[in-house]
Protein backbone atom coordinates (compact mmCIF):
# COMPACT_ATOMS: atom_id res chain seq x y z
CA UNK A 1 0.00 0.00 0.00
CA UNK A 2 1.16 3.33 -0.75
CA UNK A 3 1.89 5.75 1.95
CA UNK A 4 0.72 9.04 2.40
CA UNK A 5 3.18 11.65 2.21
CA UNK A 6 2.82 14.81 3.73
CA UNK A 7 1.92 17.27 1.37
CA UNK A 8 -0.63 14.75 0.50
CA UNK A 9 -2.37 15.24 3.98
CA UNK A 10 -1.38 18.76 4.08
CA UNK A 11 -3.65 19.13 1.18
CA UNK A 12 -6.19 17.15 2.18
CA UNK A 13 -6.63 19.33 5.29
CA UNK A 14 -6.83 22.54 3.65
CA UNK A 15 -9.34 20.71 1.32
CA UNK A 16 -11.72 19.80 4.51
CA UNK A 17 -11.77 23.41 5.53
CA UNK A 18 -12.94 24.22 2.05
CA UNK A 19 -15.96 22.50 2.51
CA UNK A 20 -16.95 24.91 5.57
CA UNK A 21 -15.50 27.83 4.09
CA UNK A 22 -18.05 30.42 3.15
CA UNK A 23 -20.98 29.42 5.99
CA UNK A 24 -18.20 31.08 8.33
CA UNK A 25 -15.12 32.30 9.45
CA UNK A 26 -12.33 30.12 9.78
CA UNK A 27 -11.28 31.24 13.26
CA UNK A 28 -15.46 29.48 13.60
CA UNK A 29 -14.94 26.32 11.93
CA UNK A 30 -11.17 25.27 13.24
CA UNK A 31 -12.56 23.49 15.93
CA UNK A 32 -14.70 21.67 13.32
CA UNK A 33 -11.66 20.39 11.07
CA UNK A 34 -9.78 19.73 14.42
CA UNK A 35 -12.51 17.72 16.45
CA UNK A 36 -13.36 15.62 12.73
CA UNK A 37 -9.12 14.68 12.19
CA UNK A 38 -9.04 13.93 15.80
CA UNK A 39 -11.65 11.60 15.86
CA UNK A 40 -10.65 10.09 12.39
CA UNK A 41 -7.25 9.30 13.79
CA UNK A 42 -8.14 8.00 17.36
CA UNK A 43 -11.29 5.75 15.70
CA UNK A 44 -7.80 4.48 12.88
CA UNK A 45 -5.27 3.65 16.03
CA UNK A 46 -8.25 2.04 17.86
CA UNK A 47 -9.41 -0.54 14.80
CA UNK A 48 -5.56 -1.26 14.50
CA UNK A 49 -4.91 -2.14 18.56
CA UNK A 50 -8.47 -3.91 18.49
CA UNK A 51 -7.95 -5.98 15.65
CA UNK A 52 -4.66 -7.00 17.28
CA UNK A 53 -6.31 -7.93 20.70
CA UNK A 54 -8.75 -10.40 18.68
CA UNK A 55 -6.29 -11.84 16.40
CA UNK A 56 -3.89 -12.48 20.05
CA UNK A 57 -7.14 -13.82 21.80
CA UNK A 58 -8.21 -16.01 18.66
CA UNK A 59 -4.55 -17.26 18.58
CA UNK A 60 -4.72 -18.46 22.42
CA UNK A 61 -7.84 -20.75 21.41
CA UNK A 62 -10.34 -17.96 22.75
CA UNK A 63 -13.71 -17.95 20.86
CA UNK A 64 -15.04 -15.13 19.00
CA UNK A 65 -17.33 -13.50 21.43
CA UNK A 66 -14.53 -14.06 23.92
CA UNK A 67 -11.52 -12.43 21.99
CA UNK A 68 -14.64 -9.38 20.96
CA UNK A 69 -15.31 -9.19 25.12
CA UNK A 70 -11.38 -8.18 25.64
CA UNK A 71 -11.20 -5.77 22.88
CA UNK A 72 -14.10 -4.09 23.95
CA UNK A 73 -12.74 -3.43 27.85
CA UNK A 74 -11.55 -0.31 28.62
CA UNK A 75 -8.49 -1.63 30.55
CA UNK A 76 -6.59 -2.58 27.74
CA UNK A 77 -6.23 0.52 25.87
CA UNK A 78 -4.31 2.22 28.98
CA UNK A 79 -1.02 3.28 26.80
CA UNK A 80 -3.55 5.01 23.91
CA UNK A 81 -7.38 5.81 23.89
CA UNK A 82 -10.54 3.72 24.39
CA UNK A 83 -12.89 4.26 21.55
CA UNK A 84 -16.84 3.42 22.60
CA UNK A 85 -18.87 2.13 19.29
CA UNK A 86 -20.60 6.13 19.25
CA UNK A 87 -17.21 7.71 18.16
CA UNK A 88 -15.79 4.91 15.77
CA UNK A 89 -15.28 6.14 12.63
CA UNK A 90 -17.51 2.66 11.15
CA UNK A 91 -20.64 3.91 13.07
CA UNK A 92 -19.80 7.77 12.17
CA UNK A 93 -19.35 7.53 8.36
CA UNK A 94 -22.95 5.95 7.85
CA UNK A 95 -24.91 8.83 9.59
CA UNK A 96 -26.92 10.62 7.28
CA UNK A 97 -29.53 12.57 9.76
CA UNK A 98 -28.90 14.88 12.41
CA UNK A 99 -25.25 14.86 11.79
CA UNK A 100 -24.23 17.15 14.22
CA UNK A 101 -26.14 15.38 17.02
CA UNK A 102 -23.93 12.04 16.30
CA UNK A 103 -20.85 14.01 16.27
CA UNK A 104 -21.53 15.84 19.21
CA UNK A 105 -22.29 12.43 21.08
CA UNK A 106 -19.07 10.88 19.44
CA UNK A 107 -16.96 13.45 21.19
CA UNK A 108 -18.32 13.26 24.57
CA UNK A 109 -17.89 9.91 24.71
CA UNK A 110 -14.56 9.78 23.34
CA UNK A 111 -13.64 12.11 26.38
CA UNK A 112 -15.70 10.34 28.58
CA UNK A 113 -14.03 6.93 28.46
CA UNK A 114 -10.67 8.97 28.29
CA UNK A 115 -9.49 11.21 31.17
CA UNK A 116 -6.85 12.61 29.80
CA UNK A 117 -9.14 14.67 27.25
CA UNK A 118 -11.28 15.86 30.28
CA UNK A 119 -12.76 19.36 28.95
CA UNK A 120 -10.05 18.64 25.48
CA UNK A 121 -13.79 17.83 22.78
CA UNK A 122 -16.43 18.76 24.96
CA UNK A 123 -16.95 22.57 23.83
CA UNK A 124 -16.65 21.34 20.45
CA UNK A 125 -20.47 21.92 19.34
CA UNK A 126 -21.55 21.05 15.23
CA UNK A 127 -24.74 22.23 15.97
CA UNK A 128 -23.58 25.76 16.88
CA UNK A 129 -25.58 28.53 14.75
CA UNK A 130 -23.70 30.60 12.13
CA UNK A 131 -25.76 33.28 12.03
CA UNK A 132 -29.01 32.24 12.02
CA UNK A 133 -28.42 28.67 11.02
CA UNK A 134 -26.28 25.90 11.75
CA UNK A 135 -24.28 24.23 9.48
CA UNK A 136 -26.75 21.67 7.39
CA UNK A 137 -26.34 18.22 7.41
CA UNK A 138 -25.46 18.03 3.40
CA UNK A 139 -22.22 20.34 4.88
CA UNK A 140 -21.58 17.72 7.69
CA UNK A 141 -21.93 14.69 5.30
CA UNK A 142 -19.80 16.21 2.89
CA UNK A 143 -17.55 16.51 5.35
CA UNK A 144 -17.24 13.38 6.78
CA UNK A 145 -16.93 11.73 3.06
CA UNK A 146 -13.93 13.79 2.69
CA UNK A 147 -12.29 12.57 5.80
CA UNK A 148 -13.04 9.12 5.31
CA UNK A 149 -10.69 9.02 1.95
CA UNK A 150 -7.67 8.30 3.55
CA UNK A 151 -6.66 5.54 6.95
CA UNK A 152 -4.68 7.58 9.62
CA UNK A 153 -2.95 4.48 11.08
CA UNK A 154 0.52 5.25 11.55
CA UNK A 155 1.71 2.23 8.97
CA UNK A 156 0.05 4.86 6.28
CA UNK A 157 2.41 7.41 6.93
CA UNK A 158 5.95 7.89 5.61
CA UNK A 159 6.93 8.98 8.80
CA UNK A 160 6.15 8.50 12.03
CA UNK A 161 4.93 12.10 12.82
CA UNK A 162 3.40 12.54 10.15
CA UNK A 163 -0.01 13.54 11.58
CA UNK A 164 1.60 15.77 14.03
CA UNK A 165 3.23 17.89 11.26
CA UNK A 166 0.20 18.19 9.18
CA UNK A 167 -2.16 18.86 12.28
CA UNK A 168 0.83 22.31 12.81
CA UNK A 169 0.35 22.72 9.16
CA UNK A 170 -3.53 23.40 9.31
CA UNK A 171 -2.61 25.38 12.47
CA UNK A 172 -1.02 27.79 10.85
CA UNK A 173 -3.32 28.02 7.90
CA UNK A 174 -6.27 28.80 10.31
CA UNK A 175 -3.46 31.62 12.32
CA UNK A 176 -3.11 32.87 8.38
CA UNK A 177 -7.02 33.05 8.00
CA UNK A 178 -7.39 34.41 11.25
CA UNK A 179 -4.87 37.12 10.96
CA UNK A 180 -4.59 39.43 13.78
CA UNK A 181 -5.92 37.23 16.17
CA UNK A 182 -3.70 34.48 15.00
CA UNK A 183 -0.81 35.59 16.82
CA UNK A 184 -2.75 34.43 20.06
CA UNK A 185 -1.84 30.68 19.42
CA UNK A 186 0.21 30.43 16.21
CA UNK A 187 4.24 31.58 16.48
CA UNK A 188 5.68 31.30 12.58
CA UNK A 189 7.88 28.02 12.71
CA UNK A 190 10.85 29.51 11.67
CA UNK A 191 10.92 32.21 14.33
CA UNK A 192 10.01 29.04 16.92
CA UNK A 193 12.81 27.23 15.17
CA UNK A 194 15.29 29.79 16.09
CA UNK A 195 14.28 30.30 19.98
CA UNK A 196 14.86 26.52 20.19
CA UNK A 197 18.49 26.65 18.47
CA UNK A 198 19.41 29.52 20.64
CA UNK A 199 17.61 28.10 23.88
CA UNK A 200 19.14 24.61 23.08
CA UNK A 201 17.48 22.16 25.43
CA UNK A 202 18.37 18.58 26.24
CA UNK A 203 17.45 15.73 27.89
CA UNK A 204 16.57 15.93 31.61
CA UNK A 205 15.58 19.42 31.39
CA UNK A 206 12.10 20.72 32.43
CA UNK A 207 10.95 23.34 29.70
CA UNK A 208 8.12 25.86 30.10
CA UNK A 209 6.03 27.97 28.26
CA UNK A 210 3.53 30.07 30.02
CA UNK A 211 2.04 31.29 27.03
CA UNK A 212 1.87 27.91 25.47
CA UNK A 213 -0.51 28.85 22.34
CA UNK A 214 -0.96 25.75 19.91
CA UNK A 215 2.11 24.31 21.88
CA UNK A 216 4.51 24.55 18.79
CA UNK A 217 7.40 25.93 21.44
CA UNK A 218 7.09 22.82 23.09
CA UNK A 219 7.06 20.31 20.52
CA UNK A 220 9.94 22.26 18.87
CA UNK A 221 11.95 21.56 21.51
CA UNK A 222 11.03 18.15 22.16
CA UNK A 223 11.99 17.33 18.75
CA UNK A 224 15.11 19.52 18.64
CA UNK A 225 16.48 17.01 21.71
CA UNK A 226 15.84 14.25 19.34
CA UNK A 227 17.79 15.24 16.73
CA UNK A 228 20.95 15.97 18.79
CA UNK A 229 20.55 12.48 19.71
CA UNK A 230 19.04 12.95 23.02
CA UNK A 231 16.13 11.15 24.79
CA UNK A 232 12.99 13.04 24.57
CA UNK A 233 10.97 10.93 26.80
CA UNK A 234 13.51 12.55 29.48
CA UNK A 235 12.30 15.78 28.97
CA UNK A 236 9.52 17.58 30.42
CA UNK A 237 7.15 19.77 29.06
CA UNK A 238 5.20 22.10 31.08
CA UNK A 239 2.45 24.86 29.34
CA UNK A 240 -0.29 27.02 30.57
CA UNK A 241 -3.13 29.22 28.31
CA UNK A 242 -5.85 31.41 29.86
CA UNK A 243 -8.14 30.83 26.19
CA UNK A 244 -9.87 27.09 27.15
CA UNK A 245 -10.00 26.34 23.24
CA UNK A 246 -6.39 27.42 22.67
CA UNK A 247 -5.70 25.22 25.47
CA UNK A 248 -7.81 22.33 23.70
CA UNK A 249 -6.10 22.98 20.42
CA UNK A 250 -2.95 22.66 22.61
CA UNK A 251 -3.67 19.06 24.02
CA UNK A 252 -4.45 17.94 20.68
CA UNK A 253 -1.55 19.05 19.25
CA UNK A 254 0.37 17.21 21.63
CA UNK A 255 -1.50 14.07 21.42
CA UNK A 256 -1.30 13.84 17.68
CA UNK A 257 2.69 14.75 18.23
CA UNK A 258 2.78 11.33 20.55
CA UNK A 259 3.79 13.49 23.32
CA UNK A 260 0.97 11.77 26.12
CA UNK A 261 3.59 13.08 29.29
CA UNK A 262 3.13 17.63 28.62
CA UNK A 263 1.08 19.09 31.65
CA UNK A 264 -0.95 21.50 30.17
CA UNK A 265 -2.98 23.66 32.13
CA UNK A 266 -5.81 26.20 30.87
CA UNK A 267 -6.27 29.29 33.60
CA UNK A 268 -4.38 32.90 34.20
CA UNK A 269 -0.83 32.48 33.96
CA UNK A 270 -1.18 35.22 36.54
CA UNK A 271 -3.94 34.89 38.81
CA UNK A 272 -3.71 30.82 38.74
CA UNK A 273 -0.35 29.58 37.80
CA UNK A 274 -0.88 25.63 38.05
CA UNK A 275 2.63 24.72 37.84
CA UNK A 276 3.81 24.76 41.79
CA UNK A 277 6.14 22.67 43.66
CA UNK A 278 5.13 22.74 47.41
CA UNK A 279 2.99 25.88 47.21
CA UNK A 280 5.56 27.93 45.32
CA UNK A 281 6.28 28.70 41.56
CA UNK A 282 8.13 25.60 39.90
CA UNK A 283 11.31 26.06 38.63
CA UNK A 284 12.66 25.28 34.80
CA UNK A 285 15.58 25.03 32.85
CA UNK A 286 14.33 27.01 30.44
CA UNK A 287 11.49 29.31 29.41
CA UNK A 288 10.35 30.13 26.06
CA UNK A 289 7.45 32.32 24.98
CA UNK A 290 5.50 34.37 22.55
CA UNK A 291 3.72 36.35 25.29
CA UNK A 292 0.82 39.16 24.73
CA UNK A 293 3.35 42.13 25.58
CA UNK A 294 0.92 44.40 24.66
CA UNK A 295 -1.46 44.26 26.62
CA UNK A 296 -1.48 45.79 30.44
CA UNK A 297 -1.67 43.53 33.64
CA UNK A 298 -2.34 44.12 36.89
CA UNK A 299 -1.20 42.88 40.37
CA UNK A 300 -5.15 42.67 41.34
CA UNK A 301 -5.53 38.97 42.22
CA UNK A 302 -2.02 37.88 41.67
CA UNK A 303 -0.92 34.70 44.26
CA UNK A 304 2.73 35.66 43.54
CA UNK A 305 3.29 39.46 44.10
CA UNK A 306 6.85 39.49 42.54
CA UNK A 307 7.06 43.17 41.23
CA UNK A 308 6.14 46.36 40.57
CA UNK A 309 6.32 46.68 36.87
CA UNK A 310 3.96 47.61 34.79
CA UNK A 311 4.10 44.52 32.57
CA UNK A 312 3.88 42.28 35.46
CA UNK A 313 3.71 39.26 32.86
CA UNK A 314 7.54 39.03 32.13
CA UNK A 315 8.57 39.22 35.43
CA UNK A 316 5.93 36.76 36.17
CA UNK A 317 7.75 34.54 33.74
CA UNK A 318 10.90 35.18 35.10
CA UNK A 319 10.39 33.78 38.39
CA UNK A 320 9.67 30.59 37.03
CA UNK A 321 13.43 30.05 35.78
CA UNK A 322 15.71 27.93 38.08
CA UNK A 323 19.18 29.74 39.19
CA UNK A 324 20.97 28.14 35.76
CA UNK A 325 18.01 28.70 33.78
CA UNK A 326 17.44 30.44 30.45
CA UNK A 327 14.73 32.37 29.11
CA UNK A 328 13.46 33.60 25.29
CA UNK A 329 11.05 35.81 24.05
CA UNK A 330 9.60 37.05 21.02
CA UNK A 331 8.72 40.46 20.43
CA UNK A 332 7.07 41.67 17.15
CA UNK A 333 5.47 45.25 17.89
CA UNK A 334 7.23 48.62 18.88
CA UNK A 335 5.04 48.59 21.53
CA UNK A 336 6.28 45.67 23.08
CA UNK A 337 9.76 46.73 22.62
CA UNK A 338 9.93 48.38 25.75
CA UNK A 339 8.92 45.25 27.56
CA UNK A 340 11.38 43.19 25.67
CA UNK A 341 14.19 46.01 26.25
CA UNK A 342 13.03 45.54 29.90
CA UNK A 343 14.20 42.14 30.02
CA UNK A 344 17.63 42.61 28.79
CA UNK A 345 18.54 45.73 30.84
CA UNK A 346 17.67 43.96 34.15
CA UNK A 347 19.57 40.90 32.72
CA UNK A 348 16.61 38.72 32.86
CA UNK A 349 17.47 37.14 29.61
CA UNK A 350 20.54 36.93 27.08
CA UNK A 351 18.33 37.99 24.13
CA UNK A 352 14.87 39.10 22.59
CA UNK A 353 13.86 38.17 18.96
CA UNK A 354 12.46 40.89 16.74
CA UNK A 355 9.88 40.15 13.67
CA UNK A 356 8.26 42.34 11.11
CA UNK A 357 4.95 43.67 12.06
CA UNK A 358 3.91 41.43 8.78
CA UNK A 359 3.58 37.90 10.38
CA UNK A 360 3.39 35.18 7.53
CA UNK A 361 3.37 31.66 6.97
CA UNK A 362 6.83 29.99 5.09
Amino acid sequence: MKKLTLPQLEYHLFAAADILRGKMDASEFKEYIFGMLFLKRCSDVFDEEYEGIIKANLARGRTEDQAIKRAEDPARYAKSFFVPKTARWGKIKHAHRNIGDELNKALLELEYYNRSLEGVLGHIDFNRKAGKTKIPDRKLRDLIDHFNKYRLRNADFEFPDLIGAAYEYLIGQFADSAGKKGGEFYTPRDVVRLMVRILKPQEGMRVYDPCVGSGGMLIHSKQYVEEHGGNSFNLSLYGQDNNGSVWSMCKMNMILHGIAGANIQNDDILTSPLHLDGGELMRFDRVITNPPFSQNYSKDGMKFRICIYKKNLVFSLVRNMRSQGHYRTRSVRSSDRISAQSLLRHRHSRMCIGVPGQRRQT
